[in-house]
């Protein structure tokens, strides 16, 4: 068989298998002494098949590729029993073939286990209804090629099979012997004017009580994206978890297992959105589209607009509506038996200048939102919301200073959103705030800088037995990286240095008559200082930070807090690595006078005892806890050391035994009826499967 102008894939055949059969199999030696039987194809287009020993183990399975003419055919092989069969994609010529069984070393090399050579009497040809009778000239292979531009397949699977070996005082009650895994999938193609491309997880765990959907195995999350790209039109749909793209009041930040569909013109002058989602997260297979429920459902369209022209500064015009019931979290809800049902209409503007150097956007939202449904006894709550932003960028190619080029961006905003304002569609939504903002961002050379003033107040309702409060804060950041240092200053590697810090003051504009809630009047600070240098073969950062809470009404305690903290890395070796780190909290209480002190260290390490074979990974936590009150210090181990006897590589399965620990000790300061010692061990087999084909 001579494939021209194909592209070569190889891989193993026992990633076909070797992820759902392994951990149910006998382990033994693989055998030295075996020999496999071959009976040459009488016609061109019959079927090729390789007889094993019937007691051929599995791990000797698993390390088998086939080669057909200098071409390896492995992917396409098929399992009878523990037999290789082929079918030939096209009819053999009529010459002499070569069939080699070959096998593969742990270290990616093969060699030639057997060889057989065959010869095809005829011309090859067969009959025209089967498709291995198509050849290179023939219209539809043709066709195909020029179609199927490019496609892949990419797979992670993990499988273990463990058994709890020995335990004391575990408190949560586990299967003794579990089977547990998780694979994550990727696959697309792009033939014509589409590309599809899809992503789905899965979990197995064979202890249903600990499964995430109750089930052995199930799906976790998928999606699966279509796009058309035409010369006047685009388009596309989409499966599974993902959101519309959309930053609205009324729709954003919501990702969630749904469809999708849009479509629109070339230039992205008209697109146009049509969706439906679930409000609740789901995962499994059981509501494959998310929309079983009708009580946890919403619909919405979007189409936008740039009426006048297509660059980069145009006009554009954003009209969005949507309808649905689901789980709300409006003001007093609780306990309901009912769906919230909820709807709105929304409409934005967005309008840049200077390729985008100043971009201005503006958005107007109403909704309609009942947070007990039609039929319960809240009222229909009709809101409206309005936001405005601007950014300008200062320079159109800033100054260069020192060398270094400076940037710098400068932003204002307002947001006015009412009380009862709510969206399905956008559950992070802050209502009840009418809000000034102030921003700017600050780059140059290595340096960068930010900062972010805000003021705000609620009860934009005026409800009359509402309190109206004022905040007003300014957030500020700043970090620097230095670049390698050399000469005298080579000790202090590479290093940077970064400051965080923000100030937060709220206090009362107006109390209602006849109010019997608290005052408020309280203002929090913080600041974070810390750097750090990395070098070839370690580093370490160090941190300090300082928050300070003052209640001027003393309904609260005035507070200061202290925390310091140092990491540290080092790799020792190519086969050792160690890292660690301590943090130091002081916790002070400025009116009763008390003073809370805690310790955190840990302590990790990653070890490979025997190249590519053994490796230990070792996790030590240590948290201490004194001062005023009494809390359980702990103690934490977690380790682990893995023998790999068959490397996992690209389409060929690994395959490890695992020692797997835990243990937590806990010791009552004052209470020594806390004192307690948790501990858990498993052997783990363990089989890791990557797969990847591409064209």
């Amino acid at each position: 068989m001579r494939l021209k102008n194909r592209k070569k894939i190889r891989y193993g055949f026992g990633s076909l298998i070797a992820a759902m059969v392994l951990p149910f199999f006998c382990l033994h030696p693989a055998m030295a002494d075996w020999t496999a039987d071959f009976t040459p194809p009488e016609t061109s287009d019959a079927k090729i098949r390789i007889d094993l020993p019937d007691d051929l183990d599995v791990i000797t399975l698993t390390q088998l590729g086939v080669e057909l003419d200098g071409i390896d055919i492995t992917s396409l092989l098929s399992l009878d029993g523990v037999d290789f069969i082929y079918k030939p994609l096209q009819t053999l010529e009529g010459n002499e073939h070569t069939l080699k069984l070959v096998m593969l070393n742990p270290d990616g090399s093969s060699e030639v286990r057997q060889q057989w050579t065959f010869t095809i009497v005829g011309d090859g040809s067969g009959s025209a209804s089967n498709l291995s009778d198509l050849n290179e000239t023939t219209p539809e292979i043709e066709m195909a090629e020029r179609l199927l531009r490019s496609a892949y397949f990419r797979a992670d699977t993990l499988t273990e099979f463990s058994r709890r070996v020995v335990q004391q005082n575990i408190g949560h009650a586990t299967n003794r012997s579990t089977l547990s895994g998780s694979g994550d999938v990727n696959s697309g193609f792009a033939a014509g004017k589409w590309t599809v491309d899809g992503h789905a997880n899965y979990l197995m765990q064979s202890d249903v009580d600990f499964a995430l959907t109750e089930r052995t195995i199930d799906l976790g999350e998928y999606d699966v994206n279509a796009d058309y790209q035409g010369d006047t039109l685009t388009g596309g749909f989409s499966l599974g978890h993902h959101d519309t793209g959309l930053e609205t009041l009324l729709v954003s930040d919501f990702y969630r297992r749904g469809v999708s569909a849009r479509i629109g013109t070339s230039d992205r002058r008209v697109e146009a959105q049509g969706f439906a989602f679930g409000t609740e997260s789901v995962s499994g297979a059981a509501d494959m589209t998310g929309l079983n429920s009708t009580e946890n459902r919403l619909k919405g369209v979007s189409l936008s607009v740039k009426p006048f022209a297509t660059d980069v500064d145009a006009l554009k015009l954003t009209g969005t509506y949507y309808d649905g019931l689901g789980e709300g979290s409006g003001i007093g809800l609780s306990d309901l038996d009912s769906s919230a049902s909820g709807s709105g209409w929304g409409i934005g503007v967005e309008k840049s200048f200077g390729h985008q150097r100043t971009r201005l956007k503006a958005q107007y939202a109403h909704t309609l939102f009942d947070q007990d449904g039609d039929h319960g006894d809240a009222p229909k709550d009709s809101s409206d919301a309005v936001s405005l932003l601007i950014d300008h960028r200062l320079f159109d190619e800033g100054p260069v200073i020192g060398d270094d080029l400076l940037n710098i961006d400068v932003g204002f905003g307002y947001d006015r959103v009412d009380t009862f304002f709510e969206s399905l569609a956008n559950p992070g939504m802050i209502s009840d705030r009418d809000a000034y903002t102030a921003f700017s961002n600050l780059y140059w050379g290595a340096l960068s800088a930010n900062i972010y003033a805000l003021h705000e107040t609620n009860n934009v309702d005026g409800l009359a037995n509402v309190p109206t409060d004022r905040l007003k804060s300014i957030d500020f950041g700043m970090n620097y990286s230095f670049d390698q240092q050399t000469g005298s200053r080579e000790w202090l590697g590479t290093p940077y240095l970064y400051m965080n810090s923000y100030f937060a003051s709220l206090g009362r504009v107006k109390t209602p008559n006849g109010y019997e809630g608290g005052d408020t009047d309280n203002l929090s600070s913080s600041i974070t200082l810390g750097g750090g240098a990395s070098y070839d073969v370690w580093y370490w950062s160090l941190s300090h930070s300082y928050s300070r809470f003052d209640d001027y009404t003393n309904i609260s305690s005035d507070t200061v807090n202290n925390l310091t903290g140092l990491d540290v890395g080092w790799a020792v070796s190519d086969r050792l690595q160690l890292n660690g780190g301590t943090q130091f909290g002081v916790f002070e209480d400025l009116d009763t006078n008390k003073n809370s002190f805690s310790t955190n260290l840990y302590l990790g390490a990653t070890a490979e005892l025997v190249p590519e074979k053994v490796e230990l990974n070792f996790d030590y936590n240590l948290n201490l806890a004194n001062g005023s009150g009494d809390s359980s210090d702990s103690h934490i181990v977690n380790s682990e050391v893995e023998w790999t006897f068959l490397r996992p590589r690209t389409n060929r399965p690994g395959l490890a035994l695992a020692l797997r620990g835990s243990m937590e000790e806990f010791n009552g300061n004052a209470d020594s009826a806390q004192n307690e010692t948790e501990y858990q061990a498993y052997m783990v087999l363990r089989v890791k499967a990557p797969f990847s084909l591409s064209y």
